[in-house]
């Protein structure tokens, strides 16, 4: 008896708390609870929780906690603002602002202010489906469920880049979003003074996709422009268009196709005698011919010239030896493709990340097992495709056995089929001793 008693004095207060603050606790929650939720959606790396999704630069090949992530700044803007809503909800109506700021900022950036960053997250969902065709051929059967992602994405206009970096959100940033929206509902319902004050703040938001957004546009309209001309036969104003677009927006200017383009236009118009765009060009026609090793010198040669063009032919070289390397494989030439592959890595260490797993694989065939359990350790650690980790426990239990480890080699096949359990006849069969 005295225990309902208790909890009826305590019952009513609470009760009124929640009738009159429940926008606000629930958004608080949703915001608080996002930080350990994934907000983007990696094919092959590991998904950053928002405690590890850098603001200001992009996330490294293992995610980690990072002081000026979406998660730590979100969590330090509410508290902030919960803790002056005493003197005024001005303050909290400000944090609403900068917690709304942030998640459409998100998107925005990924599409138009990082373009490495969403290059690795379009790259590596061409990787993950060329590991899997090369597993399907090349290794024991693992038939186990696996992500979908898509296969090609079209990035030739802003909205195509928006759709293609809003595709990889995850979880964590939609709570945070409904959480921000749920507090800024609970502002909305205050006095009309406090009411009008906080919506004036609602233009940070607006003002923060106008300052991403505008960059790029200004850089489409000069693309477009730079096709329009090009198609005319003005080649000196089409480079000049192209130069610009690429000045402006940060995507066309590691556009490799764009400098292919211009490269075009310098050698038909003989306005220079060499550039890096001109090798660059040279590179894609060697590559559409097949002829990898010419395509990757004459990168290499577009790379001696430096600043960013350096960067966009050597991220081409990694893409060339990848189908180069996997060519020669096909072909039996498996220690020549390695080489191939490992060079890929060390020319683009973070977009090439998942080519890991095939020089494992291409080291295990070659007889090299302690290197193969190496680079299969180091898919373990990148990874976070479950269906990758099994194949790399495999992989790892083999070489394992090899050398003569037995009791590690249990251990690595017992977690292939803990990645994935279903039709996993490859884990299956060697924990059998078949």
């Amino acid at each position: 008896m005295k225990i309902m008693q208790r909890v009826a004095v305590w019952a009513e207060p609470i009760a009124k708390i929640w009738a009159g603050h429940w926008l606000l606790i629930m958004g608080s929650f949703l915001v608080v609870g996002s930080v350990l939720l994934k907000w983007v959606y990696f094919a092959f790396s590991r998904h950053p929780l928002g405690l590890q999704l850098p603001i200001l630069r992009n996330i490294g090949p293992i995610p980690h906690l990072s002081l000026l992530s979406y998660g730590v700044v979100g969590i330090a803007v509410l508290t902030i603002g919960l803790v002056l809503m005493r003197r005024s909800t001005t303050y909290l109506a400000f944090a609403v602002a900068i917690l709304m700021a942030m998640w459409v900022a998100l998107p925005f950036q990924i599409a138009f202010q990082r373009p490495a960053f969403l290059s690795r997250l379009i790259a590596e969902t061409q990787e993950l489906s060329m590991i899997r065709d090369f597993t399907r051929t090349y290794l024991p059967p693992n038939s186990g469920p696996d992500e979908d992602y898509p296969r090609e994405f079209n990035t030739d206009t802003l909205w195509d880049r928006f759709v293609a970096a809003y595709s990889f959100l995850g979880v964590g940033w939609y709570c945070f979003g409904l959480g921000s929206l749920l507090i800024g509902t609970y502002v909305a319902r205050l006095p009309a003074e406090e009411r009008m004050r906080a919506m004036a703040l609602g233009g940070i938001p607006a003002g923060v996709v106008i300052i991403l957004l505008t960059p790029s546009l200004i850089g489409q309209h000069y693309f477009i422009s730079a096709c329009t001309v090009q198609a005319q036969g003005a080649r000196e104003k089409a480079i000049t268009y192209y130069r610009r677009a690429m000045w402006f927006d940060r995507w066309r200017e590691q556009d490799i196709n764009i400098y292919a383009a211009i490269g075009d236009l310098e050698r038909l118009s003989g306005l220079s005698k060499d550039s890096p765009e001109q090798h660059i060009s040279k590179a894609r026609e060697f590559k559409e011919q097949r002829e990898y090793d010419l395509a990757v010198l004459e990168l290499a040669r577009a790379a001696e010239w430096g600043n960013t063009a350096a960067s966009v032919a050597r991220r081409e070289s990694a893409r060339i030896r990848v189908d180069f390397g996997t060519a020669l494989y096909r072909g039996g030439g498996i220690g020549a493709a390695v080489t191939q592959w490992q060079q890929a890595v060390v020319e683009e260490p973070v977009q090439q990340k998942g080519l890991t797993f095939l020089i494992a694989r291409g080291n295990y065939d070659l007889g090299r097992y302690q290197d193969s359990l190496d680079a299969a350790k180091g898919v373990l650690r990148a990874s976070g495709d479950k269906l990758i980790l099994a194949n790399a426990y495999s992989v790892a239990g083999d070489c394992y056995t090899k050398l003569g480890l037995d009791v590690e080699a249990r251990k690595s096949y017992s977690l292939s089929l803990k990645q994935a359990t279903f039709s996993n006849f490859w884990g299956m069969s060697r924990l059998t001793g078949n």
